[in-house]
């Protein structure tokens, strides 16, 4: 292809893209304004997925079959898509895929700004069913996994599913820390947030009354640690009980295990320090205003957690000591865990 037409053929790209987000964002527009003229909590009956996805085209097909799969009533649910950053071929895909499943209630929203966070409060904004639980676009879900999860879901309730790892390479299934192969609790867990705290602190494999997902928007300033700053706000304000279906009823979170993402993130002075502290303080936020003990155990769990990246930080770079110590002196957070850094 010469030159010229390959610059013709990016803009005409340019252009088709351009021409879509104009009527997506339109379309949302109007969807937004139609969600706040209803009455507060009256949604409707159901559950809503919501899906960001980042360039998405080489693994979201697996997720699509999961959902094309799903045993619930097509009434009973919606998928919000949330194309969001550069583009590529995503949309086109989804779209391809609300053609062939025209009994399904879908929204497929675009926003330029690329972020997780951001893309899940739209998705937020657009939801109307009772119910909310979050996907990631290079994950997928078990074919009764939106049934159950509304099956077993109550106004006053956070629904957690059992959750398995998917090895990038082998494809095969793998233990994951969220969900030991072990675990037999099943039912209301008491003490759920701190007993089963890495699965209460991720977004994925729960459902959530709407109201309450609602009520706390994710933090876009955060580039990463998003999920445990979310809850750490969300879980006080409301008196949930946590409910974790029986693994007999085999339904499943499966997350793909990939080489890029952030818990597999390299060591760095940006990563394992300056991000940390921007979600220790968002954190420390949410401790200072909950009175609820139980709570405040979680979030402190939380931030030793996000601690826990700056001390092995230390541990490789012992010199950065009073340069890290100085930093974290800028916040003047009201909890922080000094004691896991004095003797490094």
């Amino acid at each position: 292809m010469s030159v010229k037409n390959l610059i013709l053929s990016k803009s005409n790209q340019y252009t088709y893209y351009k021409d879509q987000y104009d009527k997506l964002k339109k379309e949302n527009e109007e969807l937004e304004d139609k969600i706040k003229k209803s009455k507060d909590n009256n949604y409707e009956k159901g559950i809503s997925a919501i899906i960001p996805s980042y360039k998405g085209e080489k693994h979201i097909k697996t997720l699509l079959d999961s959902l094309e799969k799903q045993t619930l009533n097509p009434k009973l649910y919606e998928l919000i898509f949330i194309v969001n950053g550069e583009m590529d071929s995503t949309m086109d895909i989804i779209k391809e895929f609300i053609s062939k499943n025209p009994e399904k209630e879908i929204i497929l929203s675009y926003t330029s700004k690329s972020g997780v966070s951001n893309a899940r409060n739209v998705g937020l904004r657009l939801s109307k069913k009772e119910y909310t639980t979050f996907i990631d676009d290079d994950d997928f879900i078990s074919p009764n996994f939106l049934e159950k999860m509304l099956e077993h879901s109550k106004p006053d309730r956070v629904v957690m599913s059992n959750f398995i790892d998917i090895d990038e390479d082998t494809n095969e299934e793998v233990e994951s820390y969220l969900v030991p192969f072990s675990v037999t609790d099943h039912g209301t867990i008491d003490g759920a947030p701190i007993k089963f705290f890495a699965l209460s602190a991720i977004t994925q494999a729960k459902s959530i009354p709407t109201y309450a997902t609602k009520s706390t928007e994710f933090n876009p300033d955060l580039p990463s640690g998003v999920d445990i700053a979310y809850y750490g706000h969300l879980y006080p304000k409301f008196d949930f009980e946590f409910y974790f279906i029986d693994k007999k009823e085999e339904v499943i979170y499966y997350r793909l295990r990939r080489s890029e993402s952030v818990s597999r993130q390299e060591m760095s002075y940006q990563f394992n320090v300056i991000d940390r502290l921007k979600v220790i303080d968002d954190l420390n936020d949410a401790y200072n205003k909950t009175n609820d003990e139980k709570y405040k155990k979680f979030i402190e769990k939380g931030i030793k957690g996000q601690s826990g990246f700056i001390k092995r930080y230390l541990e490789k770079n012992s010199d950065d000591k009073d340069k890290v110590m100085k930093e974290i002196e800028k916040y003047n957070f009201t909890h922080f865990p000094y004691h896991l850094l004095e003797n490094i």
